[in-house]
This record gives C-alpha cells, sequence and structure tokens, in this order.
C-alpha cells in the first residue's frame, strides 16, 4: 500500500484511490491504513499512548462519524487523549481573531463560516459541494477537448499537479489575454504533448461559475457568502465583512483574491439596505486575510494573472518580468462600487 508522496511516484503502476470524497470517509479500511502511514512510517511514532490527538473535523460532521473516529483513536490506537475542533474555528484563531467569515475550500467542500466571539453562527453556515476536485474535472474537461486522452489514474494524477501548479484566475473571464500560449505535458510514458495556455485560467473559473460543469442548483462562492450573511442579524454584517479569512488549498490559485473581490462587490446589493445605526456597506473597511498552505513556501513557480505567462518565484519577485503586472497585493478592500 501507497501513501502520499509514494503513490506521485509510484502513479504510473498503481490503481489510485481517495478514501475521503466530499469531506466524508467513503473507505474507513483504507483512512485506516492512511492513519496507520501518518503514525508509524511518516512520524515514526512507536508507543501511541504517551501522544494527545488533535484532530481537524469538518464543521458539521455527524455524531455517528465523531463517535466512531473517537473510538478508532483511543480504542484501536489508545491515543493518551484526543481533542476535536472546526477548521473554521482554527482558521480564524491562527490570525489572531475571534470575529470573521471564514471561507474555506478543499478537495470535496467550500464552507462559509461565520463566527462571532469564538462561536459558530451555525444556522447561517454554508455547504457548498464544490471544491478541487470539481477544477480537477474541469481541466480534465479541457484537456479532452484539446485531444489529451485520459484514460489512466496516472494521467489524472497529472492534472490534478498541473492545477495546483499552474492554474490561475484573471479578472474578467469574457475578455481573456489576447495572446495565449502552448505548454509541455509530459505523460506517464514519457512523451509530451502541447497544451493551450488558455485551459489555465479556464479550470479554476467553476468556482465562480458551477454551472459549466451543470450544477446548476449550487451557488459559486460569493453567491454562498451573501446567502451567509442572509442568515445572519444585519447589525453583524459589518463585523464579519471586516474580517475575511479564505484558507484551503483550492482558494490558493493566483488572482483569487482580486477576482473574488469583483464578484462580491456585484452581488453585495443584494442583501439590501443596512439599518440606520450601522456604517454602510459601501463604507465598511474589510481585511481579506488569505492563510498560506504547508506547501506554499516550497512553491517554486506561479503564474502571471496579467499575461500568463510563468514566474520563478526563487527570487522573491513581485512584479512580472513580462508584462510588469504586480505579483503580490498588500490587502484587498471590499465594497458598494
Amino acid at each position: 500500500i501507497y501513501v502520499g508522496n509514494d503513490v506521485s511516484r509510484m502513479r504510473g503502476v498503481l490503481k489510485i484511490q481517495h478514501p475521503i470524497q466530499r469531506g466524508e470517509i467513503m473507505d474507513w479500511d483504507s483512512y485506516y491504513e492512511v492513519l496507520n502511514y501518518i503514525f508509524y512510517s511518516l512520524l515514526r511514532i512507536e508507543d501511541l499512548t504517551k501522544y494527545p490527538i488533535f484532530y481537524c473535523e469538518a464543521p458539521f460532521i455527524n455524531t455517528e462519524t465523531k463517535e466512531y473516529l473517537a473510538r478508532l483513536f483511543l480504542e484501536t490506537h489508545r491515543a493518551k487523549s484526543l481533542m476535536m475542533m472546526p477548521t473554521p474555528l482554527l482558521s480564524l484563531f491562527s490570525v489572531g481573531l475571534t470575529t470573521g467569515l471564514v471561507i474555506e475550500s478543499g478537495d470535496g467542500l467550500t464552507w462559509v463560516v461565520p463566527i462571532i466571539n469564538g462561536q459558530i453562527l451555525q444556522q447561517a453556515v454554508q455547504k457548498i459541494s464544490l471544491g478541487g476536485t470539481d477544477v480537477n474535472q474541469n481541466l480534465k474537461n479541457l484537456f479532452m477537448r484539446e485531444g489529451l486522452n485520459i484514460t489512466s489514474s496516472a494521467v489524472v494524477e497529472i492534472i490534478r499537479e498541473i492545477k495546483e501548479k499552474n492554474c490561475y484566475f484573471i479578472l474578467d473571464p469574457n475578455d481573456p489575454p489576447k495572446t495565449s500560449e502552448m505548454f509541455e505535458v509530459a505523460m506517464p510514458d514519457g512523451t509530451t504533448i502541447n497544451i493551450n495556455n488558455s485551459v489555465l485560467y479556464q479550470a479554476p473559473e467553476v468556482l465562480f461559475d458551477p454551472g459549466m460543469l451543470g450544477y446548476g442548483n449550487i451557488a459559486s462562492i460569493p453567491q454562498a457568502v451573501i446567502a451567509c450573511l442572509k442568515g445572519v442579524d444585519k447589525n453583524q454584517w459589518n463585523e464579519l465583512l471586516s474580517h475575511l479569512v479564505i484558507s484551503g488549498g483550492n482558494l490558493s490559485y493566483s488572482g483569487f483574491e482580486e477576482r473574488f473581490k469583483l464578484e462580491l462587490n456585484a452581488l453585495l446589493p443584494q442583501l439590501g439596505k443596512m439599518p440606520k445605526s450601522t456604517v454602510p456597506l459601501s463604507e465598511v473597511k474589510t481585511e481579506l486575510i488569505k492563510l498560506q498552505s504547508v506547501e506554499s513556501s516550497k512553491k517554486k513557480e506561479d503564474t502571471c494573472k496579467h499575461c500568463g505567462a510563468l514566474i520563478d518565484l526563487s527570487d522573491g519577485k513581485e512584479l512580472c518580468p513580462t508584462c510588469g503586472g504586480r505579483l503580490v497585493l498588500p490587502e484587498i478592500k471590499l465594497g458598494l462600487t
């Protein structure tokens, strides 16, 4: 059994499985093997009874699953102790806040979670069946239109790696870059094929337009934010909008913050008028905080959102050498325009 990075190295001869789908553990036997790999192969723990476990859980994990996990850690693995906490709370606490709106997107799900004074407002939490796996599917569809034959899980993993390293957002999908370059994709058999660079910014568009994959009843991320705020008292809107925290690997694409700003600004009028005693939404100064993934510090390349050029990040540059566009934006402010 291969897990994690070992799978990538052996992908040419393996049938790859994912025990967690859309945030649910679907294959408990495989999940148990993953835990064994983490504890005994990766961390090299000899006696788990000496160690407490901190488990990051989804906001609405069901009681049956939580009890099963507790038995797995405390009875099967005999851990010293166990603490389970929702990931949106951890994301908010990690930036020194106790109140804010957390937007968290992973492989299979996206959550929009309002938190006031360290308490999740459960009645307003939005869960969207939209995540990295859908960007993968969209990129796969685009590659197939370009003539790529996708018949093995190894090729699917190559597509996933391309998505994580190279996909990015442009500000206006209706006004794409005038020129598009070709880039090479290395196949498992050693051959290479050329793919149009435009697929790299078309693939993640599904996060703002789920209808691209036929998801007619699924909200986009900005739409979910509006739905979340509608479930919260109007007097708390300003406080939540003043601190937006973005977390999860599926929101790490270059250009996401800027695009999110434009999309959310366009939807803010749907909230209607604010109470007279509060500051108008147009005057709210919003701090948009984007958490960095563990792997981001190791990322050697990125894609310029302005011209699509592949940029070497090793020297810490902030401007694209091709078009002069800014690669790092210090602050995003949201408000009615």
